[in-house]
């Protein structure tokens, strides 16, 4: 027990763990600011990871897991390891190579993982009638009447088709910020493991675009307009191409006049033209995966 009390790495897995365990617990339980605290969970454990290591991460996200089951039992511990826990603790181990971050394969995982958990639902559900749909749809329906709103009111139908490609796109957004977040605010203090790469210049593996081409003609082929599980993975798919996108936008306006009134016209115009904008965004990820042929010029963000 000293030996281990006077490691800093296991001290601030202890620390991260109970920390992210709070955070994720006062989401479940309803308190205030609940929303917030719950995508705030893996940023202690990403703190540890780039800290410390990925084995101080993992010590952290099995102590917090074995809160989660001592406080609220198995069921939140399942939703804090699949959510936050486990894809963070990948996302570390797999971007550390020899003394610097890579960031290929994390950003390539944003979409792997919620494509993996997507499916596992998909054939959990399968027994029940309606699937996965079918379950969404009551949970969605049971939300309106808690809110006190009709179904009536609201497109039912097209939230539970979007419903869980949008959790799996939340999850992977609170993961990329709150990693990018721990490392600056370690980099600041001296404490980061690795330098921070160049977030701007991100690409995704060569390998990954056929994966989002082979879950569009699974989609086409297998599924069609109605299957939630076979649109929601192609969609979970394509957002590290988005993000990449975003990405190459940073890039190439980079030390050009008026750069952060242009970023804000940029965001301004991706929130109200929501799809369309989102679908040339995505195909400029693809662009910048294909046809970038040198390496990307100037800028640090």
């Amino acid at each position: 027990m000293g030996s281990m009390l006077g490691n800093p790495r296991w001290l601030a897995g202890t620390a991260a763990g109970l920390t992210a365990a709070i955070l994720s617990l006062w989401a479940m339980r309803g308190l205030p600011l609940g929303f917030a605290a719950f995508w705030l969970t893996p940023l202690p454990l990403f703190a540890a990871g780039l800290g410390f290591g990925p084995a101080s991460m993992a010590w952290a996200a099995g102590l917090a897991a074995v809160i989660h089951v001592a406080v609220s039992g198995m069921l939140p511990m399942a939703v804090f390891l699949v959510g936050f826990a486990v894809p963070a603790v990948l996302i570390v181990t797999l971007g550390f190579r020899q003394g610097r971050i890579d960031t290929a394969l994390p950003l390539a995982l944003l979409g792997i993982w919620p494509a993996i958990v997507i499916m596992a639902a998909g054939l959990a559900f399968a027994g029940i009638p309606g699937g996965l749909e079918g379950a969404i749809r009551a949970a969605v329906v049971q939300g309106l009447h808690r809110m006190g709103t009709s179904p009536d009111q609201v497109p039912v139908q097209e939230l539970v088709q979007v419903m869980a490609a949008a959790i799996g796109f939340w999850m992977a957004i609170s993961l990329s910020v709150n990693g990018a977040a721990a490392q600056s605010a370690l980099v600041r203090m001296g404490l980061a493991l690795a330098p921070t790469p160049r977030w701007s210049a991100v690409r995704l593996p060569g390998w990954y675009p056929a994966l989002t081409g082979a879950g569009a003609a699974a989609w086409l082929v297998f599924g069609g307009e109605g299957d939630v599980v076979a649109l929601s993975v192609m969609m979970v798919l394509l957002l590290p191409v988005f993000l990449q996108g975003i990405a190459a936008i940073h890039r190439r306006s980079a030390g050009r006049p008026g750069r952060h009134f242009m970023l804000g016209i940029f965001y301004a115009g991706l929130v109200i033209l929501s799809v369309p904008a989102a679908v040339a965004v995505t195909a400029f990820g693809f662009y910048e995966q294909w046809g970038r042929r040198t390496s990307p010029p100037g800028g640090t963000t």
